[in-house]
């Protein structure tokens, strides 16, 4: 391609973006009523079956409110297995994301795209869970313990890994027949063994190994620095040490799925 057409097309890239989530935006409009009762229900659940009754058989006061945090920040991390599902049989079938990738974007920008597009729809169901878990666990969780300052940026920087490791599942997943690895290879043991219903700390007490293993999860990461800006930093590892290694997934996924999207697709 000429040098000045290619010049044009980068220019052309950050306009026809935000068109693009916009109008993922106006659907997600569309579909919030019924997904946000979904996800009330799952949340619910969890923080009920969890958070309370497994404190008859033992578990500490406070677990509640720890287990709420964690709940909220896991919820963009099992929408990963729906989005991931719905591009996988687009591009088996429909072949939507090639109307998307002839406009004048690049393909990296299009791959761009949908993750930070998949993040701010979990993102905006996810934020309306922090209230309800309040009220769920009202004596439980107090206001003071929380910095909005900490808890801000790392809300946004989780949503943000689970929308680029979703881009990264859909490129590495060959096609809709490999779905069901989705959630025994990957979700099920990254959600489990990430510090969903225990802390870090508790990984390291148990046996050390099994604590230093842990922190190639990033999962733990998630959970960690929620807990660290919502609950106190005592008893967590170190904030920005979370908030900087979820960055380096971040990196690491969009590098990654972006070269597997293009091979599987075969953009230029």
């Amino acid at each position: 391609m000429p040098k000045f057409l290619t010049l044009g097309v980068k220019m052309s890239s950050l306009p026809v973006y935000l068109e693009l989530l916009k109008r993922d935006l106006i659907a997600f409009r569309r579909e919030f009523r019924v997904k946000f009762i979904d996800t009330v229900i799952l949340f619910f659940t969890n923080v009920m079956a969890f958070g309370y009754f497994l404190q008859q058989e033992g578990v500490p006061d406070g677990y509640a409110a720890f287990f709420v945090v964690g709940a909220i920040a896991s919820f963009g991390f099992v929408e990963i297995v729906g989005k991931v599902g719905v591009q996988l049989a687009d591009m088996g079938g429909a072949r939507t994301i090639f109307h998307t990738l002839v406009m004048p974007i690049r393909s990296r920008m299009v791959f761009f795209y949908m993750g930070t597009s998949w993040a701010i729809t979990s993102m905006l169901l996810s934020a309306l869970l922090f209230p309800i878990g309040k009220l769920l666990v009202f004596t439980e969780w107090h206001l003071e313990t929380i910095s909005y300052a900490r808890l801000i940026p790392i809300f946004i920087t989780a949503n943000l890994f689970f929308g680029f490791f979703a881009l990264w599942l859909t490129g590495v997943i060959k096609d809709m027949t490999n779905l069901n690895s989705l959630w025994l290879r990957y979700i099920a043991p990254m959600w489990m063994f990430g510090g969903y219903v225990y802390s870090w700390q508790s990984a390291y007490d148990l046996n050390h190994m099994v604590g230093y293993l842990s922190l190639i999860n990033p999962m733990i990461y998630v959970m960690e620095g929620m807990r660290a800006a919502a609950l106190g930093q005592e008893g967590y590892l170190p904030y920005w040490f979370s908030f900087s290694m979820l960055w380096v997934f971040i990196g690491l996924c969009f590098w990654h799925g972006s070269k597997k999207l293009k091979s599987k697709l075969d953009c230029l």
